[in-house]
């Protein structure tokens, strides 16, 4: 991959310098780093594999690179594997971790999950036991971009779609939608409510998915939907007309 930085040509005695184009990749800014460790610190994720106990991390990269054994999503296996079996399991596929630490670094960032990987406790015992044992201190994950990172990478939709490869960030996806929303529908979900106007995604952010879902039948080309909730001892009845929120019954 490659990408231009300013380049000094010279001409005789003269010397030319050249700017990069403003639309290139710079480096990521402080205000977007800090943007980013706002949105991940102290998040639950659940990983889509188990994770060694492995201090330096795993490596996944934005383009899978030659040469090395990556899948296409462009985790490291090999080093993966290797890690697994000589540090033992950090964190098991599946299980709710917390975001302990978040570093951006020139060209990958660096997430940590519960501690990082080898915690102090319990480690000594690990491997007295054997390779496999499951460990304190969590894990560690380098997503590598082999390119220096921009504030565009950083943006939201754009690293936890890369994080996504990995983990289930499912949580953290739903807290950054509900902070670009207006003011009405964010309070609504925050107090586990409803209001007209919702779309169908705000309605599960709010109440979750529905006991039940039916097609309405329309005259006019419309698409109608019933969802039937029981919640706090009373039937909720929402009707969304074309995906939006259009009437909410209560019984």
């Amino acid at each position: 991959m490659f990408h231009l930085r300013n380049v000094i040509i010279c001409l005789g005695c003269a010397t030319l310098l050249v700017a990069a184009a403003p639309c290139l990749r710079a480096d990521a800014s402080a205000d977007a780093q800090a943007a980013l460790t706002k949105d991940l610190l102290g998040k639950d994720v659940k990983p889509l594999m188990d994770m060694p106990a492995y201090k330096e991390g795993i490596d996944i990269y934005y383009v899978a690179p030659k040469g090395k054994r990556s899948d296409d999503r462009g985790i490291d296996l090999q080093g993966l594997t290797k890690w697994l079996k000589a540090k033992g399991v950090g964190i098991e596929k599946g299980e709710d971790v917390v975001i302990t630490n978040v570093k951006v670094d020139a060209d990958k960032v660096e997430i940590h999950l519960g501690g990082g990987g080898e915690g102090r406790r319990g480690s000594n015992h690990a491997n007295k036991v054997n390779a496999g044992f499951k460990r304190a201190g969590g894990s560690r994950i380098n997503f590598r971009y082999q390119a220096p990172v921009t504030d565009l990478d950083l943006q939201p939709a754009m690293f936890l779609k890369f994080m996504s490869r990995i983990l289930d960030v499912s949580e953290i996806e739903g807290a950054v939608e509900t902070q670009q929303m207006p003011a009405d529908d964010k309070a609504a979900i925050e107090s586990h409510t409803v209001i007209q106007g919702m779309t169908y995604q705000m309605a599960i952010l709010s109440f979750g998915e529905p006991e039940q879902k039916k097609i309405d039948d329309s005259n006019d080309n419309s698409l109608r939907e019933t969802w039937y909730y029981l919640k706090d001892g009373h039937r909720w009845v929402l009707h969304f007309v074309n995906g939006k929120l259009d009437k909410i019954q209560t019984f």
